[in-house]
């Protein structure tokens, strides 16, 4: 029974006479891992007589790293006779902290992956979790048993019930004498797995809209598979198949503890209620209402096959849900998204899609159209991730246990690697759904025959023959040498290497990828913005860069500005007030530097914006990188010489927040809702693109614009760019409100509407439509652009992306953060988390016995022995 304590905390705290009971009967009762700060720990006095809480103290290990790095001391509180102390996270919800004795905010702030104990002076005298990182218990609470009442220095997870998230029941009373019913399944009426499952994606059983029944349903089936992290029960597989391919032969048995008694094999009876947990179909048999009955084969995967009356492939998943399955080769999924942290279950996995890698919705399509809607929706509809059930361990996939760990040929580079866009096939696990999306709980071991490299590595960018300028953009991903020797950073701290040894790996891969570019001018974006002297990153860059070339015409220099204008170039410059810039490196023997120059982005000067209780949101400054844009003269082999502006950029981050975000509808805002899949501040984007043009019109000769412009191939500000008219894309594009270029206003309060592009190519696109260069979750899209003016059609050879970045894990960048003894390569793969894209020009001269000619803007081929 339920037994209450008759006396609050506060008054025997004060009042009592208190005496000292055993210490086994202090121990944890309950814990709340609820949603935001909604935390809670429940320590029970399960004796007769009030007992003080001396000695003892509450503790955290954060990730489970073996240390109980967080404590509170809980001398001099006391617990009443069948009593409990509650406390909970200092902002957690109004129902929990009314049932609380007290507050913190440091232990009661767990992740589900944070062991907490009671220590008594200073040993562990009882536990929740265990070390070692794994998410024992995320988004759930977590109640005692009354019959394992009885404190203990290791976790043992068979003794806690599961409840919801946010479930509170029970908070601040303790069960003390519940018996736990005994279940033999004798007498019972069964019912079919196929008949829990039915036809649909709910179970026929529920009525309504309701998603438990009213009634307990008996099953009988073979364990298929037995999980305690991402989902805590056992699998059963039909023991009789129903032929009816629409009906699933599995079914997941929640259990609320761990059912790690059983095993594959094994013939089970479970009782329960059938529930649609967030949509997976599950049998509820906690209070431990399952038997083991027998021991048979473990049942052999089944593989997954289409039907032609599935609409998508997700309702394909539907039909196996529950099963132990296989992926065969011609079901033909493609890894979209590699080994990786999913930020929806707080775990590292993996993601593939059916048929094709999932591109992001606005790359091909305007943002806001029907067509990337739909485009979001089949993504959605052919995902599928990759799991263990276990999190995994620092630079390891559990799955594939030899990922990254071999280079047999000693050149440098793994051959145990994993690439979007690779087909994976054989794979076997359980097909479960949480988290909102289907996933594939792995049962057995990969290896690199599992995996189809479609686009395998290339050593250097697959790029036509025959021009006489290269051109490359290249986001170098935090390039910091401020921390190891370089000069000092005035606009803010190190975002890069932590280590010598790291920045050691990272400069080693730019500069392998930069030689293998082999271009003549490359944009570079987010190096470190301090300045042009000796010490400066750019200047070391380029020095690491030069060391390695032989052949003098092909070293590099960098475009240094005076832009304190005190008559020196040196470290106390810099382009614009972030601790990153932008930079451009060449070779001056194949153009020339005549114009260094700066274009000027805007800033956004807007009213503050509040919520409902006046509290800031938004203070509506915001700011952009400036642009580097310097004006080369390039030398014709035929004689002559062309004018080439070059305009590296790196605009505002789709993860900042600008005005037009935080606004209410009713104000011209977007009430902080994301309808067209681009991020923030595209309004903030769409000024700088404005900007940005603008000041080019004024500049004569060829333009190319190119870096990383926070926006997809058809996203607002590539439009603008490009070929937008509101006729053609159906859409208003509207740029920011309050914006200010040096100074000088841009934009008034309105904001103003764009009604015309301004006719720069997308040099990747028309050659490549396919193209991408950045991958987020599982979508892939191009970021990084090369945008010519018209005027440079006629001289394109080539143009593409170089897949060595945002293809690749990101296991394999220069950071030893989650890592592990993964080991660290030199190679040019992963460099960044951004690919390059590279540009082949033909300004002049023959190639090939091809001479370009230009005539009355048109193109003229001449072949000439």
């Amino acid at each position: 029974m339920k037994v209450k304590s008759s006396l609050s905390y506060l008054s025997i705290a004060i009042g009592s006479i208190l005496s000292l009971s055993a210490h086994a009967d202090i121990l944890l009762s309950q814990y709340v891992e609820g949603s935001g700060f909604n935390k809670a720990i429940e320590i029970a006095n399960t004796s007769d007589q009030s007992s003080t809480l001396d000695g003892y103290t509450l503790a955290k290990s954060i990730n489970g790293n073996g240390e109980w790095g967080n404590k509170l001391p809980l001398d001099g509180r006391t617990i009443p006779a069948h009593g409990v102390l509650v406390i909970a996270n200092t902002q957690a919800s109004q129902d929990i902290l009314a049932l609380s004795q007290e507050t913190n905010g440091s232990v009661l702030n767990f992740n589900g992956n944070d062991p907490v104990a009671l220590l008594h002076n200073g040993a562990v005298h009882d536990v929740i979790g265990t070390m070692g990182g794994s998410y024992f218990a995320k988004d759930v609470t977590l109640v005692r048993q009354s019959n394992a009442f009885t404190p203990s220095p290791t976790y043992v997870a068979s003794q806690w019930t599961t409840a919801a998230k946010d479930n509170i029941d029970g908070l601040g009373s303790v069960d003390i004498d519940s018996p736990v019913p005994t279940f033999t399944c004798e007498g019972e009426s069964f019912i079919s797995i196929q008949e829990v499952q039915g036809e649909g994606s709910r179970s026929p059983l529920l009525s309504g809209s309701g998603n438990t029944t009213d009634q307990q349903y008996t099953v009988k089936g073979v364990v298929s598979g037995v999980t305690t992290g991402i989902t805590k029960g056992f699998y059963l597989q039909a023991l009789e198949d129903d032929y009816n391919s629409n009906t699933s032969e599995g079914l997941f048995i929640y259990t609320g503890q761990s059912a790690s008694d059983l095993k594959p094999g094994d013939v089970v009876c479970a009782k329960g209620k059938v529930k649609e947990y967030y949509d997976l179909t599950e049998l509820s048999a906690d209070n431990r209402q399952w038997v083991k009955l027998g021991e048979q084969q473990p049942p052999q995967a089944t593989d997954i096959v289409p039907s032609e009356s599935d609409d998508n492939f997700a309702q394909t998943l539907e039909r196996y849900e529950g099963m132990l399955v296989n992926l065969p080769a011609d079901l033909n999924m493609r890894v979209t998204r590699t080994f990786s942290y999913d930020y929806d279950a707080r775990r590292n996995n993996m993601v593939v899609a059916q048929g094709r890698v999932n591109v992001q919705p606005n790359q091909n399509f305007a943002a806001g159209s029907e067509q990337a809607k739909q485009q979001s929706l089949e993504n959605a509809q052919r995902r599928l991730f990759i799991e263990s059930d276990q999190t995994a361990a620092d630079g390891k996939i559990p799955y594939y246990p030899q990922f990254g760990r071999s280079d047999i040929d000693q050149d440098g580079s793994t051959e145990d690697y994993i690439r979007i866009n690779d087909t994976l096939r054989g794979a076997q696990g359980i097909l479960t759904y949480t988290y909102g999306e289907y996933r594939l709980v792995m049962t057995n071991t990969l290896s690199q025959d599992n995996f189809v490299h479609n686009s395998p590595r290339n050593a250097a960018p697959q790029v036509k023959k025959g021009g006489d300028l290269r051109i490359a953009t290249f986001n170098v991903l935090n390039y910091f040498n401020s921390p190891f020797g370089g000069d000092a950073n005035t606009h803010g701290s190190n975002r890069g290497a932590k280590t010598a040894a790291e920045f050691e790996i990272q400069q080693a891969k730019i500069v392998r990828a930069i030689l293998q570019l082999d271009a003549d001018i490359v944009g570079l974006m987010e190096i470190e913005n301090n300045g042009f002297g000796e010490g400066g990153a750019i200047h070391q860059l380029v020095e690491q860069l030069n060391q390695q070339i032989r052949k003098p015409e092909n070293r590099y220099q960098y475009v240094a500005m005076d832009t304190n204008q005190d008559g020196t170039i040196d470290s106390r410059d810099s382009i614009g007030t972030d601790a990153i810039t932008t930079g451009l490196i060449y070779r001056s023997q194949r153009v020339t530097l005549t114009t260094p120059r700066i274009i000027h982005m805007p800033s956004q000067q807007a009213p503050a914006v509040y919520d409902k209780d006046g509290n800031l949101i938004e203070d509506g400054k915001n700011y952009q990188r400036d642009s580097l844009a310097p004006t080369f003269t390039v030398r014709s082999n035929q004689g002559g010489e062309q004018a080439l502006t070059i305009a590296v950029n790196h605009f505002k981050s789709k993860g900042s927040t600008c005005w037009e975000d935080a606004a209410p509808v009713e104000s011209g805002g977007q009430g902080q809702q994301d309808r067209d899949f681009q991020g923030s501040c595209e309004n903030f984007r769409v000024a700088a693109a404005v900007a940005l043009a603008e000041a080019l019109k004024k500049i004569p000769g060829h333009q190319v614009i190119l870096g990383d412009l926070n926006a997809y191939g058809k996203e607002d500000p590539l439009l603008v760019l490009t070929d937008y008219t509101p006729a053609k894309y159906g859409k208003t594009i509207h740029a920011a409100r309050n914006t200010f270029i040096n100074g000088k206003p841009q934009f008034g309060d309105q904001g103003a509407d764009i009604t015309q592009g301004y006719g720069y190519i997308s040099a990747v696109s028309m050659i490549h439509p396919d193209n991408w260069s950045y991958s987020y979750n599982d979508e892939v899209g191009s970021l990084d652009h090369i945008l010519i003016s018209p005027s440079l059609k006629m001289h394109v050879i080539d143009a593409t992306d170089w897949h060595i970045n945002a293809a690749e894990s990101s296991l394999f960048d220069y950071s030893n953060k989650y890592k592990g003894d993964l080991p660290k390569y030199r190679d040019q793969y992963r460099a960044s988390d951004h690919d390059p894209a590279v540009l082949e020009l033909k300004m002049g001269g023959a190639v090939n016995g091809v001479l370009l000619v230009s005539l009355f803007g048109l193109l003229v081929i001449r072949r000439y022995a």
